[in-house]
């Protein structure tokens, strides 16, 4: 009996012990649960600067607006990362790029000593802001990407965002389209074209696109006017320029071969609508050099312009250095006020803008990333109207002046003034007219 009556006792503790036991993981689990359910768990991690420990389990949680929750939001639907806010446990530092919408950290000063796991709150927060325009109120993001990623929908774009952002010309705030955008399409005068940027003076700048809508990217031969060469001789820095004089570095006394080309295309199908092209803004073709020493950009002396240095260097800038590149018509009141008629090129700048990748290029495009479903892809490659420089081009022996290009594989190269391209017209829309239209290729903006 006392045998039995021990055996009841011992089991009665037994089972206490387990029932508390059975509480305590309970109550562990709940807490732990609650302290990790809006997290998601993630094993890859790329580390930045310095050397490190096995960091184990990272764990996130997304702010979005303010509000938890366990999903990333998507790129191109207005967010950016919020840096100030946030944070990540065991001295791990978030850092976020908007433009790959991509998670990296900094774990120089990890150290896991009062946490085996490390937890990071990211913040998202608006990142665009409204601006009233000619077009109307569009939404504008307000950080700046990293021009040395190229920017489409396609999986060779290093980025994908795409949308409007701001940069800054001479006249103050302008708004440029980057990327695969599909709400900058223009029908004005029989043609298709595509909204580079809203000027800083409210103009808007706009890129020949065809005699219908196209898709990003698509190659088709409606997306030109034709064919010329830019010069069509090469010995001479002069026949860089969009308009050059014998001698000068910065001359407008003779038009250019491709200058020509697009006078005639005004003349034959846009001076019926003049009224609603602007005669103030201009078109850069900058031909100020890298160095100043005697003879730069006279003759076959080798010659680099700032042009060359922006793009290897993925820099665009939308500032005219010199007055005599800023090409104007007469009834100006800025610029060289040489131009006949109000009609250009794009500028290697505005590209960069548009989202080619800057970098080195070399003739065989092996050091940039292609943008082969950006709007401004056509399958051709045609002239803008930045100067390279006059030198001898990478695998060459031959000295040559040279001008910025677009190649049809989504690339920004040096091309041979006296090669034979094709030619996409850049105009101006007065910022006082009337529009119509929301910019998709079925409902495209409409002038007047």
């Amino acid at each position: 009996m006392k045998l039995e009556k021990f055996k009841e006792k011992d089991n009665k503790r037994k089972f206490i012990i387990i029932f508390t036991v059975c509480c305590v993981l309970l109550l562990a689990g709940i807490f732990l649960y609650t302290t990790y359910a809006v997290f998601t768990e993630e094993k890859e991690f790329n580390v930045i600067n310095g050397t490190y420990q096995d960091p184990g389990d990272i764990y996130f949680a997304y702010y979005v607006d303010g509000q938890i929750t366990r999903e990333l939001p998507k790129q191109n639907t207005g967010y950016i990362f919020d840096a100030e806010q946030s944070n990540c446990t065991n001295g791990v530092i978030p850092v976020f790029d908007n433009s790959t919408w991509e998670f990296t950290a900094k774990y120089s000063n990890y150290n896991a000593t009062n946490y085996t796991r490390t937890k990071c709150n990211l913040y998202f927060k608006t990142g665009t802001k409204t601006v009233s325009t000619a077009l109307g109120e569009i939404d504008v993001y307000t950080y700046t990407p990293d021009f040395t990623k190229s920017a489409c929908d396609d999986e060779t774009c290093e980025s994908h965002e795409k949308g409007i952002f701001e940069a800054t010309d001479e006249d103050g705030p302008t708004y440029y389209y980057r990327g695969s955008v599909e709400n900058n399409y223009v029908s004005f005068a029989g043609y298709y074209w595509r909204i580079i940027r809203i000027n800083g003076d409210g103009t808007i700048r706009m890129i020949h696109d065809g005699t219908v809508a196209h898709t990003n990217g698509e190659k088709s031969e409606d997306r030109q006017v034709g064919t010329s060469q830019f010069n069509s001789t090469y010995n001479d820095n002069m026949y860089v320029g969009y308009m050059y004089t014998n001698g000068e570095v910065h001359g407008t006394g003779t038009s250019s071969t491709v200058k020509q080309a697009n006078d005639n295309f005004y003349s034959s199908y846009l001076i019926n609508y003049a009224s609603y092209i602007d005669t103030n803004t201009g078109f850069c073709g900058d031909r100020s050099a890298l160095s100043s020493q005697n003879e730069i950009g006279i003759g076959t002396v080798t010659t680099y312009n700032k042009g060359y240095l922006r793009v290897l260097t993925s820099s665009p800038n939308l500032s005219c250095e010199n007055t005599s590149d800023y090409y104007t018509v007469s009834s100006s009141n800025k610029g060289n006020k040489a131009l006949l008629y109000p009609i250009g090129l794009i500028t290697v700048d505005e590209v960069m803008l548009a989202g080619f990748s800057g970098g080195f290029f070399n003739g065989i495009n092996d050091y940039q990333k292609n943008s082969l479903n950006n709007y401004l892809t056509t399958g051709n490659t045609f002239w803008t109207i930045t100067p390279a420089g006059g030198y001898i081009p990478f695998g060459y022996t031959t000295w040559r002046a040279l001008v910025f290009i677009v190649t049809g594989l989504g690339l920004i190269d040096d091309g041979y003034v006296n090669n034979t391209l094709t030619i996409r017209p850049v105009i101006n829309i007065r910022s006082d007219v009337t529009v119509t239209g929301d910019g998709t290729m079925e409902n495209p903006y409409k002038i007047g």
